[in-house]
């Protein structure tokens, strides 16, 4: 009699067990992520450009009001670095980071855009220095071209497919886009998305 409660004990757990699994494997399916995934990538538009592109609009070294109002007298990375105008969605970089935050994973933040914006990366070759400073309460935006990227996504999200990774918290997403600048070629992007302790999913690489 013990012998046959043990098993059935024995049994329980691994069906539990197997449960479980099953669970954490199962990926999310489309209909779940699919309008939280357009909420990110749109949002993820004007990140990028902050931090791979163009950036934020800035007073040019050169400029006639830069000369005239002596605005970089005694700058002193002069050449390196420019004031980012008023008028920019983001005055510190602290505001760039709370925005980052509500479409990126915290781990992508800390380990990919974060040290590239704002301490500099460095390797073998080269060393390339953040893209933003605050010196005096403003903020400066670096004059390197190191951090352009060329041509913008226009997302099919109607493609849209889910590409599992064997975790329930984490997956590929599979969408077809063109850049507006080669609109004929067609390509897929492969972003990866993670869900968060807050239960909403986050960009977890880049979506170009």
């Amino acid at each position: 009699m013990k012998k046959i409660l043990l098993m059935i004990l024995t049994l329980c757990m691994l069906s539990t067990v197997l449960v479980t699994f099953s669970a954490c494997a199962t990926p999310p399916h489309v209909d779940e992520i699919y309008d939280r995934v357009v909420e990110l990538i749109e949002a993820s538009y004007e990140l990028n450009t902050v931090f791979y592109g163009d950036g934020l609009p800035v007073w040019k070294t050169d400029s006639a009001f830069a000369e005239f109002s002596h605005l970089y007298f005694d700058f002193p990375y002069k050449g390196d670095y420019e004031l980012v105008k008023p008028q920019a969605n983001f005055q510190s970089v602290d505001e760039i980071k709370i925005a980052a935050a509500k479409v990126y994973s915290q781990k992508y933040l800390e380990t990919a855009l974060f040290p590239a914006a704002f301490d500099g990366l460095a390797s073998d070759t080269a060393v390339t220095g953040a893209r933003y400073l605050e010196e005096n309460g403003s903020l400066y935006q670096s004059t390197s071209n190191a951090f352009a990227i060329e041509g913008i996504p226009i997302y099919d999200y109607s493609t849209m497919k889910v590409v599992t990774i064997g975790k329930r918290d984490a997956c590929f997403v599979e969408i077809e886009y063109v850049l507006d600048i080669t609109p004929e070629q067609t390509q897929t992007a492969s972003i990866r998305i993670v869900k968060q302790d807050d239960g909403l999913w986050y960009l977890d690489s880049f979506t170009g």
